[in-house]
């Protein structure tokens, strides 16, 4: 293990409503791609003191991605990741007839955690871990359009986000994003969420 490049890692895993028990089940995981804006939080975040005239650039809120789908098991085809594709990646939804994000604040904060095979370098409290936690909310996307069990709007991806100023999505920036794999995409289902994990390491 001493032989690795430290670096930061991570997974998403989408989780779906049972109808009966109305309890999330995780549905599929994939890993993520890290973008050149974690560099620039994590500086943010390490480098400066919070203070009142200094904005705080910790991870907020999760992008939800979707496609409004002609029939509920047609597959999305994710889209290649460029490091340097963030919120300009999802400012060009704007342009698509079908795509488009739900902007969702985190549920809850993350939970602090020991990665698997690091057990021996933390003690109890500490941790190389964070999970976050995510679902989706509302009718339409940010571009306005529908997100609905009547749409067949289809969860395929998501993105980690930094919103130092929660109004003004302008100022969003994008730590990583993740896509599923065809049998793990997730259609809206008629009065129920769409649930999101996302557990990233710090190696």
């Amino acid at each position: 293990m001493n032989d690795r490049v430290p670096m930061a890692r991570g997974a998403l895993t989408i989780w779906v409503q049972d109808p009966v028990l109305k309890i999330f089940l995780p549905h599929g995981r994939n890993h993520n791609d890290l973008l050149y804006g974690w560099g620039y939080i994590a500086a943010r975040q390490l480098g400066f003191r919070r203070t009142s005239d200094q904005l705080d650039y910790s991870i907020t809120s999760m992008y939800i991605e979707f496609e409004n789908v002609a029939d509920p098991d047609d597959a999305v085809s994710p889209p290649t990741v460029t490091r340097d594709a963030g919120i300009d990646y999802y400012n060009d939804l704007l342009g698509s007839s079908s795509r488009d994000f739900l902007r969702v604040q985190l549920t809850t904060e993350p939970l602090l955690g020991i990665q698997t095979d690091y057990e021996d370098f933390f003690a109890e409290g500490e941790g190389n871990k964070l999970t976050f936690f995510a679902q989706s909310a509302g009718t339409a996307g940010v571009h306005g359009k529908p997100f609905s069990a009547a749409a067949n709007s289809k969860v395929f991806g998501a993105a980690l986000v930094a919103t130092p100023v929660p109004s003004d999505r302008t100022r969003d920036i994008v730590f990583n994003r993740g896509y599923l794999d065809a049998a793990d995409q997730v259609v809206k289902q008629l009065s129920s969420q769409v649930g999101m994990t996302w557990d990233v390491w710090f190696e």
